[in-house]
């Protein structure tokens, strides 16, 4: 609870699974970030640890879980393409303000009570038009551009083609 009138998510860092600094860099890329088809960071805590990032809530979880818990029940098309294009718009955004998000997939899509889809998870974001990733990271192969996967180049063309892999892979 968020000023005792809120429901917030808080994510933690987990001791080894990142550095503190990746972490933070996270945060530091939410915090430039205010659009309503994007995760609202509302504050970072530092003071001790784990240090923790809390973010507005979304009620119904990641589009990926909530598709496949529907499988019987379909979402209508203009649902799904209502859905798709307010990702758009908050990726859209995203590369106005020429941040690479690097990781967009439908696990990285949040739906609020209403279905209002945010673009969330910016832990592989970067501040830059083309960003060179080091030799031998690691990345999700099905929803990597070609010239990311295979030259460790990423572009705003690379977080379209992921779009493009998303946008469809569950929902049509």
């Amino acid at each position: 609870m968020w000023n005792k009138t809120r429901i917030v998510a808080v994510k933690t860092l987990k001791p080894g699974s990142m550095s503190t600094d990746s972490f933070l860099a996270e945060a530091q890329v939410m915090k430039s970030l205010t659009h309503k088809n994007i995760v609202q960071l509302m504050a970072v805590c530092t003071e001790e640890e784990p240090i923790l990032i809390v973010t507005e809530y979304l009620a119904n979880g990641s589009l990926l879980a909530y598709l496949r818990q529907r499988h019987d029940n379909k979402l209508p098309l203009h649902t799904l393409l209502d859905i798709a294009a307010k990702v758009a718009d908050g990726m859209a955004y995203i590369e106005d303000r020429k941040l690479i998000h690097r990781d967009l997939a439908a696990r990285n899509i949040l739906l609020a009570g209403d279905l209002t889809p945010k673009v969330a998870d910016f832990g592989l974001a970067k501040d830059e038009v083309v960003y060179e990733a080091s030799q031998g990271a690691r990345f999700p192969i099905k929803w990597t551009a070609p010239e990311a996967a295979l030259r460790n180049i990423y572009t705003i063309k690379s977080d379209v083609w992921s779009f493009g892999i998303a946008a469809p892979h569950p929902c049509f």
